[in-house]
């Protein structure tokens, strides 16, 4: 009896912590930590992920250069840019260093820049303004955002407010921006470049079914069509009886051509 009951005991314990275990892929991440889900999700589809221990470290921080990774991860162009390895055109990230092809990619198309002086700081770590400023150009790489002379991020945040990717964020500007306000704002992306897509890919069969369903009556329209075309012949022996005035036709007509040229 007191083996069946220490069996049982055993069994417990052992159920609970795999309970404990799996309630959350960060064991330093409370499951109702503000970036707790956006850890999670960001984590499953190996864009921010934990160290190896079973953390997350939502209090650290990241690089430019792992910031330049993340970016082309979110892009799905981590293959791309690991063929651009090698070779950079800044002068304080050498061949050897390990983000050379995330870089390369990144600044080519302008997701990231340098600091104007032939430097990418790899090493120093993303700010606020600057993390949202390469979500943006992730989600939207055609954006046309000006840039404020008197700042720089102005317009970039501004944007980023109205698509909502600054809600429920700590960081502020001018500050470094954590780990767990990254996944946020880098689930918030996501969400968005996934939403869009899907809006994308409804709008085409949307685009077709309208068109099947519209040509049934539109069978009927050669009817005012006719209808519409049997005064035509009214209106074309109208100028056959004026004849003798060809040169002011011809004038007329090639006057509305230049015009329509014009306004083209």
């Amino acid at each position: 009896m007191k083996k069946v009951l220490f069996l049982v005991s055993c069994i417990a314990i052992i159920l609970a912590v795999t309970v404990v275990a799996f309630a959350g892929s960060f064991t330093d991440v409370a499951d109702d930590a503000y970036y707790a889900d956006a850890a999670e999700r960001m984590a499953e589809k190996g864009i921010l992920s934990g160290f190896g221990d079973g953390r997350f470290y939502g209090d650290w921080e990241l690089t430019r250069a792992q910031f330049a990774a993340l970016a082309c991860k979110m892009l799905g162009k981590v293959n791309e840019a690991t063929a651009l390895a090698g070779k950079t055109s800044f002068m304080d990230v050498p061949e050897t260093h390990w983000s050379t092809g995330y870089v390369n990619y990144a600044a080519a198309n302008k997701i990231i820049n340098g600091d104007g002086d032939g430097n990418f700081r790899p090493d120093d770590p993303v700010k606020y303004e600057e993390a949202i400023k390469v979500i943006i150009c992730v989600i939207d790489p055609d954006n046309n955002i000006k840039v404020d002379s008197s700042d720089w991020s102005k317009n970039y945040i501004a944007e980023a407010k109205k698509l909502g990717l600054t809600n429920n964020l700590i960081g502020k500007k001018g500050e470094t921006l954590k780990r767990s306000d990254i996944a946020v704002l880098a689930d918030k992306g996501m969400s968005l470049m996934e939403n869009e897509s899907k809006v994308d890919t409804t709008k085409k069969p949307s685009a077709h079914t309208p068109s099947t369903t519209t040509k049934a009556p539109e069978t009927e329209v050669p009817k005012t069509t006719t209808a519409a075309t049997t005064p035509a012949p009214i209106v074309v022996t109208l100028p056959q009886i004026q004849i003798p005035d060809e040169d002011e036709t011809t004038t007329i007509v090639t006057t509305r051509r230049e015009d329509e040229l014009e306004e083209f």
